[in-house]
């Protein structure tokens, strides 16, 4: 099986000709760039990849509004990536009801091929709490049980009162299903927006 890295680099090379290449980055320390009140004297965990627009300004209703532009645009690639989803989040209109409302960007992927319980909790808090949606795709089957079995965790406590609704932004996606949702989602819409230009011959 490749590396995490190797998966990275992978899932990378295919969401930059949809996103662009400013929108698409590796280990994004969440306190890069920043201009508003996040400060690197507070916790700031780095993101696999984070999928912009960003939201580091202190412009916050301007790049709030780029970001659920960005959910608009890009609405049937979320609802493909709830179809593979491992965890029951509900409709569109549901999951997106249940989005970050101040993110630092669009999206968060975090990527898992080791890490003990703590620390997969961890990559559910850091994609919840960054990200307007955040996806965990664990690399194989392990860590995937494991991270199913942490969303029902939360998802009872939830249930029972013990603790608010949280982390309800985050998908957890099988890591083959997750590429095959990406490569169909880039094949059709970078043909959709690809400029038509006149047969000059």
């Amino acid at each position: 099986m490749e590396t995490s890295r190797e998966y990275q680099n992978y899932v990378t090379e295919r969401l930059i000709p949809v996103f662009g290449n400013e929108n698409v980055i590796k280990e994004w320390d969440v306190a890069r760039g920043s201009q508003d009140d996040y400060l690197r004297s507070m916790y700031c965990p780095r993101i696999d990849i984070a999928i912009g627009p960003f939201n580091i300004s202190r412009e916050l209703i301007r790049d709030n509004q780029n970001i659920d532009n960005e959910i608009r645009v890009h609405r049937n690639l979320l609802r493909r990536l709830l179809d593979v989803s491992e965890t029951d989040v509900g409709s569109v209109d549901e999951f997106l009801g249940n989005k970050n409302r101040n993110p630092r960007c669009f999206m968060a992927i975090e990527i898992e091929k080791t890490g003990t319980r703590k620390h997969m909790l961890g990559d559910i808090a850091n994609a919840s709490i960054v990200a307007s949606i955040g996806i965990v795709v664990p690399l194989n089957d392990s860590m995937l049980n494991g991270f199913k079995g942490i969303k029902k965790y939360l998802e009872f406590a939830s249930a029972v009162g013990k603790v608010k609704s949280i982390f309800n932004n985050v998908l957890v996606v099988n890591r083959d299903n997750f590429i095959q949702v990406i490569e169909e989602y880039n094949s059709t819409f970078v043909s959709n927006v690809r400029p038509i230009t006149p047969d000059t011959a």
